[in-house]
């Protein structure tokens, strides 16, 4: 997930950001504390939004009058709570110090609520390691893969075109609406849109590079930058877009190895040990360290559980007769030590 152009808004709607806050584990502390050191132009930023979401008592995305009505009665109690006799001084100045207290908490829950009421989207967010299955309300089923995002308006229309937002990687399974007065369903990335009217195809939008192979059915894309020539292309089944540095080219694939990750494997056909370790960064988090840079261009075939990488370091080791070791959040490529 790229972070470096979130407002304190954006940070406030992110799944992963507000699980740091609530509900922090080794993992999330890891993350943001390294993410903060490398850029301490936005601790102020993150302060802000912290104040924030450590306000909420509920999911932003799932607050309900009832949950409204129970943030409120809470703080009623804690008012009350606080209440003690005025004739004594000493008793006033504290009444004074927790209601003056209560009545900023109360501004803080009123503008969070104003807050999430005012999200125009729907958000979803997964970190490192985590999938996440979202049913549209017309019924496409999208699987998000690993640190990936997607969002989509909430007042979404059956008469009008579909649009979901992504970042990072999806699978999609899109209802046809045949009788609807616009049918069309609109993937956006940040330079490809990709648009359907009903089938399974897979986007990946990550490090610069959009990649979309379709399983069934068809589909157009075309370039976003309304600055410069737009490419549009239409895929058939079995093909595989990539959009690079301009360049938006059509090749042809197997697709199934492109989407195994939403059944929990992952495959590799002759793919570099250079591609398989932003494949791993990508989904994990996972740094890779080669002694020698050449061991990068070697060409890999295997497949792998996607919840036990073990097995694919294994693999690799046992292929080129390389040490492989994973220790916390890097893996390092070695030759064996001699005897």
């Amino acid at each position: 997930m790229d972070y470096n152009h979130y407002d304190v808004d954006d940070f406030v709607a992110d799944a992963f950001f507000t699980r740091w806050v609530k509900q922090p584990n080794e993992e999330t502390n890891i993350f943001w504390e390294k993410w903060l050191e490398e850029r301490p132009e936005k601790a102020d930023t993150i302060v802000q939004a912290k104040s924030i979401v450590a306000f909420l008592n509920f999911s932003v995305e799932q607050a309900s009058p009832d949950e409204q009505h129970d943030v409120k009665a809470k703080v009623m109690r804690q008012i009350r709570s606080n209440h003690h006799p005025v004739g004594n001084p000493f008793f006033l100045k504290r009444y004074l110090s927790a209601a003056a207290a209560v009545s900023l908490l109360l501004v803080g829950v009123y503008f969070v609520w104003q807050f999430a009421l005012a999200q125009p989207y729907h958000q979803y967010a997964t970190h490192f390691g985590e999938q996440q299955e979202i049913i549209l309300p017309d019924s496409t089923l999208v699987k998000l893969n690993a640190n990936s995002s997607l969002k989509f308006k909430k007042d979404w229309s059956e008469d009008l075109v579909r649009e979901v937002w992504l970042e990072g990687e999806g699978f999609f399974e899109v209802v046809k609406k045949p009788d609807a007065a616009d049918g069309r369903f609109i993937v956006h990335t940040h330079e490809l849109d990709v648009e359907v009217l009903g089938t399974t195809f897979n986007v990946q939008a990550r490090n610069g590079e959009t990649q979309v192979v379709l399983n069934t059915g068809k589909v157009k894309l075309h370039q976003t930058d309304q600055t410069k020539d737009k490419q549009e292309i239409f895929l058939e089944p079995g093909e595989m877009a990539t959009l690079s540095q301009d360049q938006l080219v059509k090749t042809q694939v197997n697709p199934q190895i492109y989407s195994s990750w939403k059944d929990n494997r992952l495959f590799f056909e002759n793919e570099s040990i250079r591609k398989i370790a932003q494949r791993l960064k990508d989904m994990y988090g996972y740094e890779i360290k080669v002694d020698q840079q050449e061991w990068l261009d070697l060409k890999f075939t295997g497949s792998c559980p996607a919840d036990d990488i073990s097995i694919l370091l294994m693999a690799i080791s046992e292929s080129f007769d390389l040490k492989v070791t994973l220790n916390d959040q890097q893996i390092h490529i070695q030759q064996h030590e001699q005897p």
